[in-house]
């Protein structure tokens, strides 16, 4: 196996596994239709609702991997404990590489 290989291996087996770190998303393309994918929450403290902007939205990020979303766009939306999250269009993606992509969402309300 190659280096390369056994990242993505690795992100899958421990950050993304629901039975290690991971949480079952919902992930909705622009126009296409939902399917789940493992993302990894990151969230300030696990205990606390997601931090809040000003008084407008609640924000978070995800590390998602790269095979299930990969080219992340405004419009995708991602639903996560029965709310539906969308791109932060401030921030959108934060960090990517071959294998993964931090993405920043907001809170859809309403």
């Amino acid at each position: 196996m190659s280096l390369n290989n056994q990242i993505a291996a690795d992100i899958a087996a421990t950050a993304l596994n629901v039975n290690e770190f991971g949480a079952a998303v919902t992930y909705t393309p622009t126009g296409g239709a939902g399917s789940s994918i493992n993302a990894l929450v990151l969230r300030d403290d696990p205990f606390q609702e997601p931090y809040v902007r000003g008084d407008a939205f609640a924000t978070l990020q995800i590390m998602v991997a790269a095979s299930d979303v990969a080219t992340p766009q405004h419009g995708d939306t991602y639903t996560i404990d029965g709310s539906t999250w969308e791109h932060d269009p401030t921030q959108a993606v934060i960090a990517y590489n071959a294998y993964f992509r931090i993405i920043s969402l907001r809170r859809v309300e309403g």
